[in-house]
């Protein structure tokens, strides 16, 4: 996938904040849509899951999305802010882009980190 060039703004144990400038002729624009390009949502949600695996230094598996929010066309050339919080006891990622007009979308990706337990109980028992 993808990822245009960024600068961490902020980034802790479970926080991170990362701004790019996006340009028309980047790939993630192509073929969506001609002569209009807009930023497809799929992309923004795949970039918030690399991007916290990269920083975060774990191996996120996707598991579903909640409350996710594309309030605005995201257009080039446009300054983004993608903002990501890591809730380990909820296993989510929570996440917001911003650009200068405010919130471009936001929402949750429920994750599960490679190497831990999922949370359904297994209700298998030997005789």
């Amino acid at each position: 996938m993808f990822i245009p060039a960024h600068e961490v703004l902020e980034q802790t144990e479970n926080r991170l904040a990362i701004a790019m400038t996006l340009q028309p002729d980047m790939p993630c624009f192509a073929g969506h849509f001609e002569g209009l390009p807009v930023l497809p949502g799929v992309v923004q949600v795949g970039w918030v899951q690399t991007l916290a695996q990269r920083y975060f230094g774990k191996t996120f598996l996707h598991r579903g999305l909640h409350s996710v929010k594309f309030q605005q066309l995201v257009r080039p050339p446009v300054q983004l802010t993608l903002s990501i919080q890591w809730q380990p006891e909820r296993e989510l990622l929570k996440f917001t882009y911003r650009n200068q007009r405010g919130r471009s979308s936001s929402g949750a990706i429920s994750v599960q980190s490679a190497g831990s337990e999922s949370r359904a109980v297994d209700s298998h028992e030997d005789a």
